[in-house]
Parts: structure tokens; sequence; C-alpha cells
């Protein structure tokens, strides 16, 4: 504020009018007057004359909120005591002025009394406990943990209270537990998240060890690694730590990484979770259009000999937008060894039943799998950083659901490789393009594929093979009941998420209508979501399975 009641430098709210304002930083309730307001009229700053002009203070936390703060008379204070507010970040002036024929209170400047402290200064907490994510581990002499005050997960939620109380969840030693916050945590600059650890005492973590190591994640599904808690320690931790850049998080997960010999009974005990720069709204989700936009990679590969494919064939530009759904070079040839990652203009939702319809080109040749057999497996990611594999791809079975490759609300990428084992045409698989059916308004699932259409999201394979697994989720062997739809050589492949294969369960011939069941003994894999690939005369199946041991 210029205080100086001259002309300019002010604004006139005119009779009834408003303005609210932001701080630059939180306004805390000190001793004495902590806001002025500085109004400007030309005959002074006394109040009492007839061209007085007035006006009406309300203060907010949140800006949602508003609390009355007084009255004002040209200048004035505004002492936040009694008001109920630790804190204010936004102040609003209405004008009250007698004069109609004025034009209103006109506000010089407001200012901060005693100045303004960080935003740091505000904190929110971690607000629900991710459903069936609390798994806990066991006590040191390997039984389960039964105290029931140590079991309770809602107890991290909310403010830490830092005490020596029962005012924790105890992990148990390799147990875990995902904590998600009501809105987002902004990576600002410096650390970003306190992890509070109760042991009653507060010993230190090499008198009483105990550790937990901390993983962020903007959407559930991917986590990454940011730093570890000790014993007794309000840890900072910076989101900035992760592996690749998070502009905000949602969700913290804790998993007890207590050392083996601890004198630690039942491991790390989870007090709460704070976001020292408070959190914000979450950004908006655009959702994508049709088809892919932008290619983000394109690894050329080779012909099934090692020749070079030609040039009319490798213009990865060619994927994306609209598929043309002809036999004409429209498309971009993988290659065997080959791949291309693509982006949307937006996010691609995941829906019920399939989100994505690949088409591809085989140049008026039968449209089965089996008959014409070129291949690609589908990967997805919401951060261009980890990529997951949701199914494998051919002419007549060319719908991909995203939950395959795990809870995903959306992803935003897509890598197509072609499936070198499959594939046994001259040059492998020809990307025409990829719709994203759950926002392509114009795209209709119930179109059926002829020479020059596009293919329908619900067509299948004719001889799809049915199967099923149980018990699911399992806590180690799972058997896999099939009937064979026709003879020959059938494998079952169990991969994990990221589209790393564990193990081939089942490599042999079948019999055509025969009944079979396989069993796979998964007890030495760590606990998660993981997915049986079946495959057999061309034909590919997925179905998910879980290990919780």
């Amino acid at each position: 504020p210029d205080r100086s009641n001259a002309a300019d430098g002010f604004v006139s709210l005119g009779i009834n009018g408003t303005i609210t304002i932001a701080f630059g930083g939180d306004v805390y309730d000190e001793a004495g007057a902590d806001i002025m307001v500085y109004e400007t009229s030309f005959s002074g700053d006394t109040c009492g004359r007839s061209d007085d002009e007035s006006a009406t203070i309300e203060v907010t936390q949140d800006g949602t909120t508003w609390v009355a703060a007084g009255a004002l008379c040209r200048d004035g204070a505004i002492d936040l005591a009694g008001l109920g507010l630790d804190y204010v970040t936004q102040i609003k002036i209405t004008d009250t002025s007698s004069n109609a024929n004025g034009d209103g209170y006109d506000v010089d400047g407001v200012e901060a009394v005693n100045g303004c402290q960080p935003i740091s200064a505000r904190r929110c907490f971690g607000g629900s406990v991710v459903v069936d994510s609390y798994q806990p581990g066991l006590m040191s002499n390997g039984n389960p943990i039964t105290d029931p005050e140590r079991l309770d997960p809602s107890k991290a939620l909310g403010e830490p209270q830092n005490d020596d109380t029962n005012n924790f969840v105890s992990l148990g030693y390799g147990g875990q537990i995902t904590i998600a916050f009501e809105g987002v945590v902004m990576n600002n600059p410096g650390n970003d998240l306190e992890v509070t650890e109760t042991t009653f005492g507060s010993p230190s973590f090499e008198d009483y060890p105990e550790s937990a190591d901390i993983y962020v994640s903007q959407n559930g599904v991917d986590f990454y690694f940011i730093g570890e808690a000790l014993t007794s320690e309000d840890d900072d931790l910076d989101i900035s730590n992760a592996p690749l850049f998070l502009e905000f998080i949602k969700y913290v997960r804790i998993v007890d990484t207590t050392p083996e010999g601890s004198v630690s009974t039942d491991g790390y005990d989870l007090d709460g979770i704070s976001a020292l720069q408070g959190c914000a709204d979450a950004p908006i989700v655009v959702q994508a259009l049709c088809n892919a936009t932008d290619v983000l990679e394109y690894v050329e590969g080779t012909t099934k000999n090692g020749g070079t494919i030609p040039a009319v064939r490798t213009n990865p530009e060619n994927a994306l937008g609209d598929p043309e759904g002809t036999d004409t070079n429209v498309f971009t040839t993988l290659g065997y060894g080959g791949s291309l990652k693509v982006s949307f203009d937006g996010a691609v939702l995941n829906g019920p039943g399939p989100d994505l319809v690949f088409v591809e080109t085989s140049f008026n040749q039968p449209l089965g799998c089996a008959d014409y057999r070129e291949y690609a497996d589908i990967y997805v990611s919401f951060d261009d950083f980890t990529y997951r594999y949701a199914g494998t791809v051919c002419k007549s079975n060319n719908a991909i659901d995203i939950s395959n490759a795990g809870d995903y609300e959306y992803i935003n990428f897509v890598k197509v490789v072609n499936n070198d084992t499959l594939s046994t045409t001259p040059d492998g698989y020809d990307l025409d393009g990829i719709i994203a059916v759950f926002t392509c308004v114009s795209f209709s699932q119930s179109s059926i594929l002829t020479s020059g259409s596009l293919l329908a999201t619900d067509e299948t394979a004719s001889r799809e093979v049915e199967f099923s697994a149980y018990p699911n989720p399992t806590t180690g062997v799972s058997n896999i009941m099939f009937n064979a739809p026709e003879s020959g050589k059938m494998t079952i492949e169990a991969y994990d998420l990221l589209g790393r294969n564990v193990a081939t369960v089942f490599n042999e011939e079948v019999i055509a209508s025969e009944n079979y069941t396989v069993s796979f003994d998964g007890s030495n894999l760590p606990n998660g979501m993981y997915l049986y690939r079946v495959t057999i005369g061309g034909n590919t199946s997925v179905k998910k399975f879980v290990i919780a041991h």
C-alpha cells in the first residue's frame, strides 16, 4: 500500500462491490492486529466525515469457508483472535458505504502486519487406507500379530500424535499399507512428506531398529521408491527422489524393512503421514479423442530372415490418426525385433470390457489369426516410465482391456511390440492405427470386419481358449482347467504386470475337446497380480490371477 491517499494506486469497489485477495503465504493469528487494510480517501484517514467509505471483512483458510472478521471505516486493522482460525490465506472486502453518490470503498492495499509464513507451515495428512492394502506381516517370533490395538489401520490416518500412545498401526515384519491423501501432494522444492513412527521411549534406530521403505504413486498402480523411514524419527522425504519426475502424488505405500534379528517384536509402527507443503486439488484429466496422435519411439525391426524392410512400410506416422482399414501402404511395419511407442492427445479411459482396438493390415489375407500369423504384444503406461503387459493382438483378435495390466483409471501411452515367436509372416505385424474405444464416440463396436473396413471389438477368434484358474487369489499353488479347442501344441505362461515371463507352466501337445488340469506353484513369487497367457494354434487368451502369501 502507498498509504498516501493520493490519486491512483487503489481500486474502487463501487456500492456493494467486493474483492477477494490471496496472500502469498499463511497469515497467522499472533498478538494484536494481524492484518491492515488501507483505504484511499482524499480527505484523509480519520473516520467520521460525510464522505466516509466502509466495508465488511471476511477471511478464509481454504477459499470455501468464510468467517466474518468485522467492519472497517477507511483504514482499519483486523485481529484474527477469537475467529477460531490459526491462520488465513485470503481476505474478502465488501463495500457497505452509505454514500450512494460515491464510488464505494477504495482499496489501496492489504498487509500482513507480522508477515506471511510459507505454505509449508500448513499441512494435510493421510486421509484413507486403500482397500485391502493393509497386509500385516508377522511378529519377530514368526507368529501373526494378534493385539487389536496394533491392527487398526485407521490409526495411521489424520495428524500424527507423535507420543507414546497406541495411536499407530503395526506393519509387522515385511508388512505394508497404502495411504491416500484427500487431495494431491505437489512436488515442491525441498521435502514434501513426513512419515512419523512410534516407538515407546523414542529410542534410536541403532538401539531399537525399525525401518520401512517409502513409495509414492500418482495413480495407485505405479509406485516409486523415494527413501526410507527409521525408528522414532519424523523422516522427511522428497518426491523428487523418485526415478522419474512426478508433478504430484496421491498415494504413499509404506513397506516394513525392519532388519531380521531386531529387538522389535512387530516391526515398523506407523503413526501418520504429513504433506509438509499442503495438499492441492487433483489436476483435471483431459480425455483423449479417438486415436494415437504422436510417435514417441519407433524401433524398426527386420524381415524374418534378417533383411531390411522396404521404406514404404516404415513410416511410423502411418500408425497415427484414424485407421484407413484398407489394403494399401498406410501402415507401419514393426518387423522382427521392432516396436512402436505412441501417445494420445489425452487420457485413454479404462472402461468395462475392451478399451483399445488395434487395426492391422494384411493385404486381403484370411481374417483368422491362425491363418495369417502376425501378432503384437501390447503394453500400456500411465507415465511413459512403467509399461505393463496388457495382452497380445492379431488380425481377428484385436481388442485389449486395460484392466489386464492393472487397476488403471486411465492410461496415456501404448507400446506395440512385434511378437517374434507367434508371428511367421515375412515382416511381422503391420499397424494401421489404434482406436480408444470409450473416448471415440464415432467408433461403432458392432461394426463388422470385411475387406476395407474396421474390426469390431467384440469379434474374437472362433477357437479362443476358455480356461479358469483356482483358487484365485492363491497363497502359492493354483490349478488351471481348460478344454482344448483343437489338437496341437499348447503353451501356458505366467507373466508379471511388467510383461516379464516368470514361468512356463505348460508346453505340450493336447487333443481337441479333452479336459485338462495343470498346476502351477507360485509360492516363490512376490505377492501381487500376474497373468496367465494360454496359446494354441495362433489363438491367445489372458486371465489375471493374484498371489497373496
